[in-house]
């Protein structure tokens, strides 16, 4: 617990009441990794990150009912879509192939074959299934991912952000917890109502 301070409650700045040992969600974890990321730090919230370290959302013990109320689902594995122009059929030697609905010559995976009267067939050379550059990667709705369950209406500060400033924020948005972001968005300590009264009983009265 820090000492007893001498200064006024109201001249308090996030950056003196944050925690800086600020415990992030990768964007891309699922919520049974990050809980054992919260279990391992002890809280009971924290900010989620994506690759460059900003903050996108926060991630508390509030949004794990939902997950509970979705029934616990789990993860979907990706598929590839595959080429709309890709159509099974048979060749005239009774073969099975996959054929391409494209003009000649418009998709390099073509392979014409001959059919009959002079006629050719364009058949696709890349196998049903795998993806290639030009197929659409169809993203899955991950039934466990911390992007889908986390809070997204952000409520962030700076660590200049005025205690009194901090305390209505939490008010109005109904919250516990504010993430201390650097003016690149990047979590840099974490304010609690916790850490709003550890102040009121550190600070001298007015």
């Amino acid at each position: 617990m820090k000492p007893t301070t001498s200064k006024s409650l109201l001249t308090l700045t996030a950056e003196e009441l944050m925690t800086r040992d600020v415990v992030t969600i990768p964007q891309g974890a699922s919520l049974p990794e990050a809980a054992k990321l919260l279990r391992s730090a002890r809280v009971g919230g924290a900010p989620v990150v994506d690759e460059q370290g900003r903050c996108v959302g926060v991630l508390s013990a509030v949004d794990y009912l939902r997950w509970t109320e979705d029934g616990c689902p789990m993860p979907i594995e990706p598929q590839n879509a595959g080429c709309s122009f890709q159509v099974r059929g048979r060749l005239l030697t009774g073969q099975e192939a996959v054929i391409c609905t494209l003009a000649e010559g418009s998709c390099p995976l073509q392979r014409m074959v001959p059919t009959t009267q002079g006629r050719h067939t364009a058949l696709c050379v890349q196998p049903r299934g795998v993806h290639c550059d030009w197929q659409q990667v169809i993203e899955p709705d991950s039934g466990d991912g911390v992007s889908r369950y986390m809070t997204r209406n952000l409520v962030t500060a700076s660590p200049e952000t005025p205690l009194v400033d901090l305390v209505r924020m939490m008010i109005d948005a109904q919250i516990h917890r504010i993430p201390i972001v650097d003016e690149r968005g990047r979590p840099i300590g974490m304010v609690t109502s916790t850490d709003v009264l550890a102040a009121m009983m550190r600070c001298q009265p007015e």
